[in-house]
């Protein structure tokens, strides 16, 4: 457990307990001054109690701005790792776009398609799950270059062995071969229809 966690546990903790002996303060409080015998012993308990209903709230709106600073920090935190992660899946797949792309107005070409790619998969929170080989795999198997043999090994692809261009086999969960404009033609639909 890390010292940030092990800290915001502590202090979730200590506002719990406070919550509680502060409710359990006000409802004695509170059965005292129904009991009180006097108008100002009734009007005293009245006064601590109206102080003490004031901590209980702001220890609860404590516990609120804390829980909302925590997860507001997890989703800063994830954005991050899905960013570092969309730029590592861009820059390779941009290298191998250089490498495999006969003209510049082809590479131009590809490189606006994978950033279209990359903005939908953002968007549906594709780039968050998986490892960065099957999607580096995928994207280069959509924009129809050949992803390299060892991306396709790491993400679960074999070695084909009728291939005589050596190239492993891309598992079938990668997607087919890409039609000019980028996507599968036949898979265009159910792609779509998944990322809904």
């Amino acid at each position: 457990m890390s010292d940030r966690q092990e800290i915001t546990e502590r202090r979730a903790r200590i506002l719990a307990e406070l919550s509680e002996l502060g409710l359990a303060s006000a409802r004695d409080l509170h059965q005292r001054q129904l009991a009180a015998e006097t108008a100002k012993d009734a009007a005293l308990l009245a006064n601590s109690l109206h102080r003490i209903s004031r901590s209980i709230r702001q220890t609860l709106a404590l516990e609120a701005k804390l829980d909302r600073d925590a997860r507001k920090e997890t989703r800063r935190e994830a954005e991050a790792r899905v960013a570092q992660r969309k730029a590592q899946v861009k820059a390779t797949v941009e290298r191998l776009i250089w490498d495999e792309a006969e003209t510049q107005e082809r590479e131009d070409h590809l490189r606006d398609v994978l950033t279209t790619f990359l903005d939908e998969d953002d968007l549906y929170g594709h780039l968050a799950e998986g490892d960065i080989d099957t999607h580096i795999a995928r994207l280069c198997t959509e924009l129809g270059i050949p992803p390299p043999p060892a991306v396709i090994l790491r993400s679960g692809g074999t070695p084909d062995p009728g291939d005589p261009s050596g190239l492993p086999e891309i598992p079938a969960q990668l997607g087919s071969p890409a039609s000019p404009c980028g996507r599968a033609e036949d898979d265009e639909d159910d792609y779509w229809r998944s990322s809904a």
